[in-house]
């Protein structure tokens, strides 16, 4: 009798299809693999971040996959978002009545936004009762210091001492993920137990330029378990599925998902014949963007969650700023120069428009339509006291990035009966860098804004504005906002380029 090698996701569940047990079915299907899945909580996420998470009845987790087990031949488990200790107790439990043959834990514990995705009691269990039955943990670098209780620096020089933590906890072998790491090429750290012995091997690939991180951690360590499903000895299993994601994150570098961090090509080696007869190595259709479905959002690309506006102080010209801000992987740049002349500002704009096209950032000027449209700006950003949104409108086109101010929901409803394709709200708190300032929001005045947006119906994306440092973006993405805009807070670090590398480091966390 035939059966097919088959593998079990005990993971949440992302509606947008790029992560979590979504991601976990396309790794397997992509690898040969038969995918069966025990929902552990239930996310609200698209590719900007996570808003909300439900998670599932512990009980209903432990039918699941005991029902599962008792029934498919599973030769492989891995194990994503568990947000509860009870959920965490009720698998270990389900997973002692049907012990796997090959069981690899992902310890997801915060979002791409920062959102946090695991409670806080959660941890012990986990350390406790679910890591030493693991045959492998993959943290990132940022979980891994989380598990040891230790911060080490970004360059890796201390992921020994880590690591060591870890297998102390009684895991039989860790890999140590340094997507989070500084450096051209990203090294990922695999520790091998035996006996007393612990072998170490680095693993190195070179850092793919893409924005479509979402679910990386979630694809590689399903690969990691659908390899292992097939057979593989647990090193080659994970360099196979190392190969796997790399090849993935290159094929899916250029493709437009959502208006966040979108997903990799799970299926980039399957060939798909297209509308046009060709054959191509993927097994999605891949469509121009007009062609597309369109949301209303079509003008903002995914670089609307940073966004920098420029500035000038005693050290640094706006197009200082604005350059650092590339340098540091911003990908929005807002031309602000509130007490220049429209020469100087036309100036500044065609020095600064070849360098944002040649980092493929989005280039947008501060209240001057005419201006914006007659150097050939991607967009524009309107005040309160600019021209309406729809008559810039008018001027421009439906392509062309029209952004708003806000400061209450009045004003975002405003925004949005004209046609705005993103809104500027705020300031969060006090700000130096704008002279006239409204109320300041604060956190609970952007849930107020945004709870009554969901109430209303509107979807447009609300980009948060105002005194804002990268200590604030966890609790503004959990909020619910899509975005941030930056400006004095990088320019007042000793180190703008870095200070920026960091804020798009902290967007970036929980994808890897």
């Amino acid at each position: 009798m035939k059966r097919y090698i088959s593998a079990l996701t005990i993971a949440g569940s992302d509606p947008s299809g790029g992560a979590g047990l979504q991601a976990d079915l396309k790794t397997f299907s992509a690898l040969g693999v038969y995918g069966a899945t025990a929902i552990t909580a239930v996310t609200i996420q698209n590719t900007v971040g996570v808003k909300y998470v439900q998670k599932l009845p512990s009980q209903v987790v432990y039918d699941q996959i005991v029902t599962v087990m008792e029934d498919i031949h599973v030769d492989a488990v891995k194990i994503g978002m568990v947000n509860d200790a009870e959920t965490l107790d009720a698998i270990v439990n389900a997973l002692k009545v049907h012990k796997p043959k090959f069981l690899v834990v992902d310890p997801v514990m915060v979002s791409t936004s920062g959102c946090s995705l695991m409670q806080s009691d959660a941890l012990n269990v986990m350390k406790k009762r679910l890591l030493p039955i693991a045959d492998l943990v993959t943290p990132n670098l940022p979980e891994a210091c989380v598990l040891a209780g230790k911060q080490i620096d970004k360059t890796l020089n201390d992921v020994d001492i880590i690591a060591q933590d870890i297998l102390n906890l009684g895991v039989k072998a860790l890999l140590v993920k340094g997507g989070h790491a500084d450096g051209k090429s990203k090294k990922d750290y695999l520790y091998i137990k035996s006996g007393d012995d612990v072998k170490r091997t680095c693993l190195s690939a070179e850092t793919v330029d893409t924005n479509n991180t979402h679910g990386t951690g979630c694809t590689l360590s399903s690969a990691i378990a659908a390899f292992a499903a097939r057979g593989e000895e647990l090193g080659d299993a994970v360099r196979l599925a190392k190969k796997y994601l790399t090849d993935a994150l290159k094929a899916g570098a250029g493709i437009h998902v959502g208006n966040g961090f979108g997903p990799v090509n799970h299926f980039y080696d399957y060939n798909c014949q297209q509308s046009d007869g060709q054959v191509r190595r993927s097994a999605y259709k891949i469509i121009d963007m007009e062609d597309s479905f369109t949301t209303g959002l079509s003008a903002c690309p995914a670089s609307v969650n940073l966004q920098f506006i420029t500035h000038f102080t005693d050290k640094y010209s706006y197009i200082d700023s604005a350059i650092m801000a590339l340098e540091g992987g911003c990908r929005w740049i807002q031309l602000r120069m509130k007490d220049a002349d429209e020469s100087e500002i036309e100036r500044t704009a065609l020095k600064l428009i070849p360098e944002c096209r040649r980092k493929g950032a989005v280039f947008v000027i501060d209240d001057h339509v005419e201006l914006a449209l007659r150097v050939g700006a991607d967009g524009v950003h309107l005040g309160k006291n600019d021209m309406p949104v729809d008559e810039a409108r008018k001027l421009a086109g439906k392509d062309f990035i029209i952004g708003g101010t806000a400061n209450t929901f009045e004003d975002v409803s405003r925004l949005a009966s004209q046609g705005a394709d993103y809104i500027g709200c705020g300031p969060y708190r006090f700000t130096t860098t704008k002279k006239k300032l409204a109320p300041m929001l604060g956190l609970e005045g952007y849930k107020d804004i945004l709870s009554r947006m969901r109430a209303h119906g509107i979807s447009l994306p609300l980009v948060a504005i105002g005194g804002i440092t990268c200590d604030d973006i966890p609790q503004l993405m959990e909020a619910g906002v899509s975005g941030i805009a930056l400006s004095g807070s990088i320019l007042r670090a000793g180190n703008p380029v870095d200070e920026m590398k960091k804020v798009v480091g902290q967007l970036q966390h929980g994808n890897q």
